[in-house]
């Protein structure tokens, strides 16, 4: 293995330490939030952000496995694309069945302070974090943490909406907004998930 690749694989282990740690503590607590404020992009936003943690544990296991053997780096790359794919896909899944249901069922959804404090810190650091990995993504390069950055994005984008949608709920009434918005995520969730399928079954 050489120099520069040892660096990158440093890069991508720090990328998904750091990930498991943020996401873990911030989507808990999104979550728990989502449930007393039945806010569908809340909770989008919190499992999205405990499924990322959990893709980032995979990426620890594959990049540690890696710099132990690299020869196994396409077969630990292969595998962790394939739970990866799984994560994105249950969170698209999650996200746009409640979101259904909601439009349905005329769900309005509550603002707290709370909601809106995680929601803006998270804004403060997913957009970077999902950079730094899209970057050391390309550069390894590594279609698992692409996925694994795609759904750091998606937090953030989730985040953004969860702070747009309960603003815009509480000053004009625009319940809908919550789902319409968490719909869209779904439907780019399955979209990327489905890129990184076919690339992982022909690439």
């Amino acid at each position: 293995m050489g120099s520069g690749r040892a660096k990158l694989l440093t890069s991508a282990l720090r990328l998904s330490y750091f990930t498991v740690a943020w996401n873990g503590v911030v989507g808990a607590a999104a979550l728990v939030v989502s449930m007393l404020d039945v806010s569908l992009a809340l909770a989008g936003f919190a499992l999205n952000a405990l499924l990322d943690s959990c893709a980032s544990v995979v990426l620890v296991w594959r990049f540690r496995k890696e710099q132990r053997d690299p020869a196994a780096a396409e077969r630990l790359e292969r595998r962790a694309q394939s739970w990866i794919v799984l994560a994105m896909l249950a969170v698209a899944f999650y996200v746009g069945l409640q979101a259904v249901r909601a439009l349905i069922g005329g769900s309005h959804p509550e603002t707290s302070a709370l909601g809106l404090i995680l929601a803006a810190g998270s804004l403060l650091v997913l957009p970077w974090l999902g950079r730094m990995k899209l970057q050391v993504a390309s550069r390894l390069p590594s279609l698992a943490l692409r996925g694994d950055g795609i759904l750091s994005v998606a937090a953030a984008a989730l985040a953004a909406i969860t702070l747009a949608t309960l603003l815009v709920n509480s000053a004009l009434g625009w319940w809908w907004a919550d789902a319409v918005a968490a719909l869209l995520i779904a439907t780019a969730l399955v979209a990327e998930a489905s890129r990184v399928a076919v690339r992982h079954r022909f690439g």
